[in-house]
């Protein structure tokens, strides 16, 4: 193979492809709609035990006396395992930071995990206390209803509000203080700093300096269709999950540390699941499928563990207040961003998250951090990716700007764009240009071309609150940009998955090839997808390809099945198909009317091996697959992979999305109606059409930026809406027009120059509308989401 070969971001696919690119149905799309396909929660095993924790009726407490008694006389339950139970000593599987607001991840070294059951609550709905297992489901919900009432609560002081949490001077009780000795008395822990060049002499050589800010008041959550549940059965020294986590490396590993049991004998199942957003609904169900472990073992039966308050856990913005100070030339050259939050969430994998977009995604040279974490008992509101809050300073700093100067915000973006402090050409001649990368695309000025041209920017946009329509509505139109997802190999792809990323490619007796792999499955259509690849990669027919899952002891893709599962596992499944066609070939010119070819006189072309020259000269895979090609196959992995090409160590993101929007604002009512959303990104390659368009549409982006809100009782501090009736989730008619548009820049490192496309429907549209309504009525609302009461107010009509 040649340098370029060998360097799989440079790979492009064959000239005659039948189906990457194109829009392919999902295989397992009518199984889904006719209910034959099972999820985790419709798994039921012989002599299966249920289990589900008591959760806190309170937004601060802490458990004094529990009478079990009663609960465990309800007939079925099994028994009730309080917190202190002395089998489970050192034995609960820790929440780290996933379920403990305050709890950075860089402190579980310091002061040891969090259990996932204690006797203290912070916030309503907390598991707490004690986990009830019985013979059904309902037997659980019974005890857990006397348990509560026979349990002596100690209601404590709550803050919902984070600006105003030092009033609330949390205690810390003995309890905690043993495992957070760090911890000051109103529970929050000291500030994270991040600075990338010289913030103070940015502002110096600014011509002019911005303040603004902005408060993410209330939390949203992902409403998932069905509680998250986790299933474990031993059998011997086997241990059998049945998870639909992105991530079930991390089960195994949890269980291995608890329990010491070799990762051998755990042996993890993904059936069908959904609702990742991000990775943190895996991290919750890493622990649920711990718990089912530990329950299983200790009652040596089959246990479903069922979270069942997860519908309403997690969000995709970190609630918070955003504080921007940026420094500006006259022409729209941003010289330095100063960011301070007080985020009710320090739980981001780094401590620069929050503006990790705006430096990846700009050449601006002095970019500051300064985040603070107060404790506050909203609850569990955190996606572990950096997505909606490091696209809303992205969004904001640029329009700031933009608005200061009287300037399109789309040239403000063009002449801020860039990698790290350095400008998209610096980037290009001295990195993407040696790694061999097409440098005459221009990823973000190609996308906001398209973006203007469908929504008529040049003719509808204005300086804010500068247009009347004739109903009496305010016009609004709002832009934003930030970078594509994953488009670099993902660390787990650079040798620290365990296990090691690897696959096996098997021809069948009737000529069906079979992809071996374990993989979870999320609901973003992977087995679809990479069945592609291979088809087309080695000529088959897309019938003939089909994934089976193995054992996660045997042969493992990238857990996470979304963005970095593209970048990670495309490179390994164009190499593992490209080298099974060339098996194939080595041993068909054994056959009588290939005698005397050479395997690159040869090819394959629906599911036909032909002689070039003469392509009458065929035999079909099946009578191969029958003769010399029985029992075919090859394996391939990322150290095999590695050796011939190591993944670049500068990896800038050069690839680029863009919103824009269109509102009208009802200055009697504060109703904000969505007109059009036009959607461009630059997917790199486009492999399954239809799970990119998915993954494109806004309704959820655009829903948390206008209307979702899970609003607490101030007075108790319980959830009042935490229903699908209540829960204001937008519906299809709710935005009037969507545009889907993408490019294929190749500027990316998976294979074929592709990067993901997981959450930018909504972590890069949730800011955009905010910013349409300032545009619109020209006031500025420091608190989103942009209710019509907020409006309102902004519009002095209170």
């Amino acid at each position: 193979m040649s340098t370029q070969d060998k360097r799989w971001w440079l790979w492009r696919p064959p000239k005659e492809t039948k189906y990457i690119g194109k829009y392919i149905p999902r295989r397992d799309a009518a199984g889904k709609a006719a209910g034959w396909h099972k999820y985790v929660n419709d798994i039921k095993l012989p002599g299966m035990l249920y289990a589900k924790p008591l959760r806190s009726p309170y937004a601060n407490c802490v458990i004094r006396n529990m009478d079990t008694s009663r609960a465990e006389k309800v007939p079925g339950v099994v028994t009730v395992l309080r917190w202190d139970d002395p089998w489970f000593k050192d034995k609960w599987p820790a929440y780290f930071y996933e379920y403990f607001p305050f709890y950075p991840l860089s402190n579980i070294s310091e002061a040891g995990p969090i259990p996932f059951i204690m006797n203290r609550a912070w916030w309503y709905g907390q598991p707490v206390g004690a986990i009830v297992v019985a013979e059904t489901e309902e037997s659980c919900d019974e005890a857990l209803s006397i348990l509560k009432k026979d349990t002596e609560w100690e209601e404590l002081p709550f803050c919902l509000d984070w600006e105003e949490s030092e009033k609330c001077a949390f205690p810390i009780l003995p309890e905690i203080e043993k495992i957070l000795p760090t911890a000051k008395d109103n529970m929050e822990f000291p500030p994270s700093d991040w600075t990338f060049g010289d913030v103070e002499e940015g502002f110096r050589e600014a011509d002019r300096i911005v303040e603004a800010k902005v408060r993410w008041r209330d939390p949203n959550t992902w409403a998932t269709a069905a509680p998250w549940v986790a299933i474990a059965h031993w059998t011997g020294d086997i241990l059998k999950i049945w998870t639909d986590t992105q991530a079930p490396t991390n089960i195994r590993r949890q269980i291995h540390d608890i329990l010491g049991l070799p990762m051998s004998c755990i042996d993890i199942e993904s059936p069908y699941g959904f609702c990742e957003f991000g990775g943190d609904a895996g991290a919750i169900k890493w622990v649920l499928g711990t718990v089912a472990a530990l329950l299983s073992y200790k009652f040596k039966r089959p246990v479903k563990v069922i979270g069942e308050q997860s519908i309403w856990e997690g969000c995709e913005h970190v609630l918070g207040t955003y504080k921007f100070k940026v420094g500006f030339k006259n022409d729209g050259t941003i010289t330095a961003v100063k960011v301070e939050t007080i985020a009710v969430e320090p739980g981001l994998f780094t401590k620069w998250d929050q503006v990790s977009k705006l430096f990846k995604g700009s050449k601006i040279p002095n970019i500051q951090l300064h985040a603070e974490y107060p404790m506050t008992n909203t609850g569990e509101r955190h996606c572990s990716k950096h997505g909606a809050p490091a696209c809303l300073v992205h969004y904001v700093v640029i329009n700031l700007v933009a608005d200061a100067l009287g300037m399109d915000p789309t040239e403000v973006a063009l002449k801020n764009d860039g990698c790290v402090g350095h400008d998209i050409n610096w980037i290009y001649e001295h990195i993407a240009k040696k790694q061999g990368f097409d440098t005459t695309r221009w990823s973000l000025k190609e996308c906001i071309d398209i973006g203007k041209k469908i929504i008529g920017w040049n003719e509808k946009w204005h300086k804010p609150g500068a247009k009347r329509l004739p109903d009496g509505k305010y016009h609004g139109m709002a832009f934003g940009y930030t970078i594509s997802w994953s488009h670099d190999t993902p660390p787990q792809f650079r040798g620290f998955e365990r296990p090691p990323i690897r696959v096996y490619l098997s021809l069948n007796s009737d000529g069906s090839l079979r992809i071996i792999a374990y993989r979870s499955d999320t609901g973003i259509d992977s087995a679809t997808t990479y069945s592609v690849i291979v088809a087309d990669e080695m000529g088959l027919r897309l019938e003939d390809v089909y994934i089976e899952r193995s054992s996660m002891k045997e042969f493992t893709l990238r857990g996470q099945g979304g963005s970095s599962g593209a970048a990670a596992n495309t490179p390994l499944l164009v190499y593992a198909a490209r080298k099974m066609k060339r098996k194939i070939l080595d041993v068909a010119i054994r056959l009588p009317q290939f005698k005397g070819r050479v395997p690159e006189e040869l090819d394959i072309k629906d599911s036909v091996i032909f002689e070039k020259a003469n392509p009458e000269n065929a035999v079909s895979i099946a009578d191969f697959a029958k003769g010399p090609g029985a029992g075919l196959g090859v394996e391939a992995s990322i150290s095999e992979l590695w050796k011939e090409q190591s993944p670049p160590t500068e990896q800038p993101c050069m690839v680029r999305q863009v919103t824009f929007v269109e509102v009208k604002v009802d200055p009697e009512t504060g109703q904000v109606d969505i007109t059009h959303v036009v959607r461009v990104y630059d997917c790199g390659k486009v492999i399954n059409l239809g799970t990119v368009k998915g993954q494109l549409y806004p309704y959820w982006g655009i829903g948390r930026g206008l209307t979702e809100a899970l609003y607490h009782d101030p007075i108790t501090g319980i959830w009042l809406n935490d229903n699908f009736v209540q829960y204001p989730i937008l519906l299809m008619n709710d935005i009037k027009k969507i545009d889907i548009q993408f490019i294929e820049s190749g500027l990316a490192y998976g294979a074929y120059g592709l990067c993901g496309c997981s959450e930018a429907g909504a972590a890069a549209t949730t800011p955009i509308v905010p910013l349409a309504v300032y545009n619109a009525i020209g006031k500025w609302i420091e608190d989103w989401p942009t209710t019509p009461d907020r409006v309102l107010k902004a519009l002095g009509k209170d």
